[in-house]
């Protein structure tokens, strides 16, 4: 038997145990959506840590309910999602500084390498300038907290349809980059932003896509999806299907 025959019958096998083990209604009960008591419903490719069984979702797509919010942890930093679009892949979130008291200012610029996240669309900039010698622009939110009386720091935008910041703020100790989403008529109401807080334009947030298999199919069909062995499963009442809880069961397709 040549090695291509023999890794054809290892998946084979291994499906075959997958289906066997992880197709009860137990299975499925493990993985319907919850809630951390705000935002939205968390099913797969997320999971709530302390909720979910370990099999309900991929673990890079982990959250942590905090005040009934749900958090994911993203880079260095910690993030609130607002919604999640399952039908087409994206979620809505915002950095968690914008809503601490204490510390409401982020300290990391994002990354999204190595993850399974990317931008939506092309995100506007909101920068974060800190302990700068220079005085802060016109347009600008000052950062109360962070300044002292020969250090400023401030928020402000930074895009060419938006106005930019001019690039001799190199006197700043640090810059954080932030990405924001605006709806149209929040970009037609532009000037009208300078009037909020730097915290509650932060707060307005922006979106990710993400990368993993569709479940949406098996799950209107009443099954759950998971993740398990690095391997995508699907799970119904009478076993693993090809794509839906209504399509001929896999182990019977197998024989025939």
């Amino acid at each position: 038997m040549d090695f291509k025959a023999t890794t054809f019958l290892l998946i084979i096998f291994f499906i075959i145990v997958t289906c066997q083990t992880l197709s009860s209604d137990q299975k499925t009960e493990a993985c319907a959506p919850k809630s951390c008591g705000k935002g939205p419903n968390i099913s797969y490719p997320f999971r709530i840590a302390n909720s979910h069984s370990p099999f309900c979702g991929i673990p890079s797509f982990d959250i942590a309910c905090k005040d009934e919010n749900p958090i994911i942890r993203i880079a260095e930093d910690d993030y609130i999602i607002r919604d999640i679009f399952y039908k087409n892949h994206s979620f809505l979130l915002t950095n968690a500084a914008a809503y601490d008291v204490n510390s409401p200012t982020p300290l990391h610029n994002l990354s999204l390498q190595r993850t399974p996240f990317s931008f939506s669309s092309n995100p506007y900039g909101f920068f974060f300038f800190y302990n700068c010698t220079s005085l802060p622009p016109d347009h600008s939110f000052p950062i109360g907290c962070s300044s002292t009386g020969k250090l400023h720091s401030f928020a402000s935008f930074s895009d060419g349809s938006l106005g930019s910041i001019n690039s001799s703020y190199h006197s700043c100790q640090s810059l954080v980059a932030m990405p924001l989403h605006f709806s149209n008529n929040e970009e037609e109401d532009f000037n009208e932003l300078f009037k909020k807080s730097y915290s509650d334009v932060l707060k307005m947030g922006f979106s990710l896509n993400w990368s993993a298999q569709n479940c949406s199919k098996c799950e209107t069909s009443g099954g759950r999806c998971g993740f398990q062995s690095n391997k995508f499963v699907r799970f119904c009442s009478d076993g693993c299907h090809l794509e839906t809880c209504k399509q001929g069961n896999f182990l019977k397709i197998l024989v025939l």
